[in-house]
């Protein structure tokens, strides 16, 4: 009688509603910690693929934008320029004009309030600096 008791009472405390609910909840808490921590480091994986592919697409512009300098740089119109602009070269037919600075010097003493450069808005006209001697030079740069 005593074993049927015992037996009585423990069928009765495990197939009691209350308990297959807590061994239930416990089973869910338990499987739901993987389960979050998967979740997170899928999360992580495709903000790092995002990341991985928006550099991807930088660098696929870079190397458009380099390869359209790489043509141009091979080309004839950029070998032309250079020759004019290095070498003082030019075509057949055309007329080289060149523009010394003596005649913005002479515009820039007619307009003496003129506040740009030869005329050119946005050019300042500087002031020549006074020349400074070696050891007054020495002096401001270990003293200042």
């Amino acid at each position: 009688m005593f074993k049927k008791d015992k037996q009585n009472l423990l069928t009765r405390i495990l197939f009691n509603q209350k308990t297959l609910a807590l061994v239930g909840l416990a089973v869910i808490i338990l499987i739901s910690f993987p389960l979050a921590k998967n979740i997170s480091q899928r999360y992580k994986i495709s903000q790092e693929i995002k990341e991985l592919e928006s550099e991807i697409n930088n660098l696929e512009n870079q190397n458009t934008n380099l390869k359209e300098f790489m043509n141009y740089l091979e080309s004839d119109q950029f070998v032309e320029e250079k020759a004019r602009l290095n070498l003082g070269l030019k075509k057949e037919g055309e007329e080289v004009a060149v523009i010394s600075n003596e005649s913005a010097t002479i515009q820039n003493n007619g307009n003496k309030k003129e506040g740009a450069a030869g005329g050119i808005f946005g050019i300042e006209k500087e002031e020549p600096a006074e020349p400074v001697g070696n050891p007054r030079r020495w002096w401001r740069y270990f003293f200042r």
